[in-house]
């Protein structure tokens, strides 16, 4: 048996020798000595006297006598290996002791010899301590029990008469028989579990910075070890929950979670095996620990508590198995009833049964525009099961009103689910006296299933939530939760179904900023109704506390009128654009609202408001303004005359100018118009460039004129149109080091309208894998694609140069990129590519890209980007089965 593996007792040792190396003996070799006697492990020896001093530990007792006349310590012990693995030999076993005293002692073995002895294996051996100490020792082994005796002292007088004495001294005897230690049942109620271990556990239970919340619930680790250092074999098994308020959202990203764990110090030797145990999903895995130990470690998921049960070699040259006694038997326990309690809210009249444990979160910011005032949620821990519980509500306000319960209970359950998230169950149900619905939500890639109930009492919107496994969800714990809510006292009843309408336009005209701002937040989600449309136009007519007020509520009224409108509504927007008092933001909402109402006479009126008296000063995005003529190319052109001559107006130059850049690119015969017309369109390039180089550094600058700018760029890509200042305009915006963009759309520009550009420049721009791929297709459109250095043209570098565009589109663009092999599937090929960051969080990391198939790029071969796919899961071992599945997601994906 390795010594040195098996267990930390030799470790130990080392400050068992530090703490008593400043201890003494007298000379007391002229009187009798102590003699010491352990029936059990079946020895004496003799000491100057009994022993003052001792340290214990599991598997033994250090004993020790010293004098505060004297620099020398006399320390022994006795170590039971019977019950131990009998494959090591015994001078081994010895060896290791040496070599840990001496390691540990930071000293330096000076001497070491075997010794003639009838009984067994004894040997010495002199340390230097220090430079004015020694220490002499003497190890018996006999009987698979080692006898340890050790002198402490001055280097002129560790090996006198005393130490021989007391060397001499030991008598080994028969020593009582050991018991043979049966394995034992171990139960946890609280973990739900059972397994049967070869000794009674240590408990090693710690808690864990939570990693998602640096000041968020830690994780709380029931973590137990048993060895069997007969066989061995080191067990340790544990158990965890999420920490309160969280839950096992993805259990295969928990999976990786906790082999990224296991690998931080162990080799995975294996793929993991995929297991079940009662239903619930597991991983086994076959593990190196250390670079030495064989280990199988296998996890379990249930519901939102894992479990890890872990079988470690500790000698070497052994494997360990799973066909044995611990795996075998772990067993999971029904969970036990937890005691519940009466949760009743201060402020509230109802009551449920919850946990005492719990987490409140109260949340009243953010609620201006919503018909909630507040949230108020609380969050269990079922510590029998790891269950999570959620209850919460809300107050709603004044305004609140639906149609249905039915629909609004529809409209919060979609709001509830999540990208995948299908509803598997769903039943109406009475809680209390008042309807409500319970329903389950089930994400189709994790499988996880999350249990609701959403109700509707008074004022108040009530959810109750459950993040449970299977057996937990539908058992007699969760019913009588979700069961519990009980209404205690009267309070005023509120009617959600009656109109709130006059309530809004009076609040509208509250003094009180509080009042108003919730009236104002109304119009975000309150629904007006046919019925309604009268006070709108009422409310229209009527002038507020400020010009702003007023302003800013007519343009609220004005915006329902696209969801609710009547045969007056065009007239009453009509009258409301021509009224003097109407700023610019408000008709661009009008503009806005007009086309899409239901009147015949809708977009002549919108054309001549629009075209006539633009708003100019507003502050609004202009797209919405401008929508008829961008969804609707017949439209444009049409009205494309009276359009173009909003280019006067630097607010709507970029919108003319993309639709300007759509009719010419229509193949239906209209481009004339516009490129009839291009002097017009490019009058004003000169003044904005100058405009933009002196104002893009203020701190006040406009960034619509970005868009601009852009638009200008961008037709020049698409469109070729020469003059002096298109070469002008490019030329300077190529060299512009602020904005990477316009400076790579300027260079494309000049390439598709041949200008000239500098040989270091463009070389420099190819470079860069930022612009070189715009500068390629801007080649390939040309017929130029053998200004293209071959070296990019490499289906090895066109590939790097697509994930770099692919990554940079969606998370940012990668540092670095390492092309790790080729596959072959189907007759294609396609690269493995490892992409990483240089920013401290993911330093190190390297996440595994696909790209292809890997097709010829020429000037006659259409000129396409590799299609890419990447899952943000780190490079393993096996990379080529690790991309080969990502094929088939590649190809309903990539892109």
């Amino acid at each position: 048996m390795n010594l040195k593996r098996s267990f930390s007792t030799n470790i130990l040792l080392t400050v068992c020798f530090v703490l008593v190396s400043n201890l003494s003996f007298s000379n007391l070799t002229l009187w009798d000595w102590y003699t010491y006697t352990n029936t059990d492990l079946g020895y004496s020896l003799e000491l100057p006297n009994e022993p003052n001093y001792q340290d214990d530990y599991d598997s033994f007792i250090i004993y020790s006598y010293n004098d505060t006349n004297s620099k020398r310590v006399y320390s022994f012990f006795a170590l039971d290996l019977r019950d131990r693995n009998q494959d090591s030999k015994p001078s081994e076993i010895v060896d290791n002791f040496t070599n840990n005293i001496v390691n540990n002692l930071n000293g330096e073995l000076l001497d070491k010899k075997e010794i003639k002895y009838s009984g067994g294996l004894q040997y010495k051996i002199l340390v230097k301590i220090n430079e004015e100490k020694l220490m002499s020792a003497q190890f018996t082994l006999q009987n698979n029990i080692l006898y340890y005796l050790s002198v402490e002292d001055l280097k002129d007088s560790v090996d006198n008469n005393n130490t021989k004495r007391f060397f001499n001294s030991l008598k080994v005897t028969s020593a009582k028989p050991m018991e043979v230690k049966e394995w034992l049942d171990f139960v946890s109620e609280k973990g739900a579990f059972s397994i049967t271990i070869p000794e009674e556990p240590t408990d090693l239970s710690r808690e864990y910075p939570n990693p998602l919340e640096e000041d968020g619930e830690p994780y709380y680790l029931y973590l137990y070890s048993a060895p069997d250092y007969k066989n061995d074999d080191n067990y340790l098994f544990r158990y965890n929950d999420q920490p309160l308020g969280y839950f096992m959202e993805d259990p295969a990203g928990g999976f990786e979670s906790m082999q990224e764990t296991l690998t931080a110090r162990a080799e995975l030797l294996s793929p993991p095996k995929t297991i079940f145990l009662d239903g619930n999903e597991g991983r086994e895995y076959e593990l190196l620990l250390d670079g030495k130990f064989h280990t199988i470690c296998r996890i379990y998921l249930r519901g939102n508590r894992a479990y890890l049960l872990l079988k470690q070699k500790l000698n070497e040259k052994e494997k360990a198995t799973t066909d044995d006694t611990f795996f075998n038997s772990f067993k999971f326990e029904p969970y036990k009833t937890p005691e519940l309690t009466t949760l009743q809210p201060r402020g509230t009249n109802f009551e449920v049964l919850f946990f005492d444990d719990l987490k409140r979160v109260i949340d009243t910011v953010g609620y201006e525009s919503t018909y909630l005032k507040n949230s108020n949620d609380y969050f269990a821990l079922n510590e029998m099961s790891g269950g999570t519980y959620q209850f919460g509500y809300s107050d709603l306000k004044d305004y609140f009103k639906i149609a249905s319960k039915d629909e609004f209970f529809e409209t919060n359950i979609d709001a509830l689910k999540s990208w995948n998230d299908s509803i598997i169950k769903q039943k109406n149900i009475k809680v209390g006296n008042e309807d409500g619905v319970e329903f389950h939500i089930q994400n189709e890639g994790t499988k996880v299933i999350t249990k609701h109930q959403l109700w509707l009492q008074n004022k108040r919107l009530f959810l109750m939530t459950g993040y449970l496994s299977d057996e937990e969800r539908d058992s007699k714990l969760t019913d009588s939760i979700f069961n519990s809510f009980k209404v205690i006292s009267k309070e005023p009843e509120f009617d959600v179904f009656s109109s709130k309408t006059d309530a809004i336009f009076n609040d509208l005209r509250s003094k009180d900023s509080i009042v108003y701002n919730n009236a104002l937040g109304a119009f975000d989600y309150y629904e007006f109704e046919t019925t309604d449309i009268p006070k709108l136009y009422e409310a229209l007519n009527y002038s507020y506390d400020s010009q702003e007020k007023t302003n800013l509520i007519k343009d609220k009224i004005a915006e329902q009128f696209s969801l609710v409108s009547d045969s007056k509504t065009l007239d009453v927007l009509k009258n409301l654009y021509t009224n003097e008092s109407t700023n610019d933001d408000l008709k661009a909402t009008i503009l806005t609202i007009i086309p899409d109402l239901e009147n015949d006479d809708a977009l002549s009126v919108y054309k001549d408001l629009f075209l006539n008296n633009p708003p100019v000063n507003t502050e609004n995005y202009t797209w919405g303004v401008v929508s008829p003529f961008t969804d609707s190319l017949n439209y444009a052109i049409e009205n494309y005359k009276d359009f173009s001559t909003l280019i006067k107006h630097e607010k709507y130059r970029s919108d003319v100018l993309d639709v300007s850049l759509n009719i010419l690119q229509d193949s239906t015969g209209h481009s004339s118009l516009v490129s009839d017309n291009m002097e017009k369109l490019f009058q004003y390039m000169e003044s904005d460039l100058q405009k933009y180089l002196e104002e893009k550094d203020k701190d006040e600058y406009d960034y619509s004129m970005n868009s601009l700018i852009y638009s200008y760029l961008n037709f020049l890509n698409k469109s070729s149109y020469k003059n002096e200042f298109t070469d002008t305009f490019t030329s300077t915006l190529a060299k512009e080091k602020d904005n990477q963009w316009f400076s790579l759309q300027a260079t494309t520009a000049r390439i598709v309208n041949n200008y000239p550009l500098d040989n270091a420049f463009i070389e420099t721009q190819m470079d860069s894998l930022f612009s070189r791929y715009e500068i390629m297709e801007a080649y390939h459109k040309t017929n130029q694609f053998n200004k293209v250095p071959k070296k990019y043209i490499k289906p090895e570098e066109f590939a790097k140069l697509a994930l770099y565009n692919y990554v940079g589109e969606d998370e940012g663009y990668p540092d670095t990129m390492t092309v790790v092999g080729k596959i072959k599937n189907e007759g294609d090929e396609y690269y493995a590519i490892s992409f990483g960051y240089e920013y401290e969080e993911a330093e190190g990391e390297e996440y595994l890209a696909i790209v292809g198939p890997i097709k010829e790029i020429s000037q006659k071969t259409p000129y396409e980007r590799y299609k890419c796919y990447t899952e943000w899961d780190s490079v393993e071992k096996d990379w080529k089965t690790q991309t080969k599945n990502l094929i088939p997601s590649l190809i309903e994906y990539g892109y």
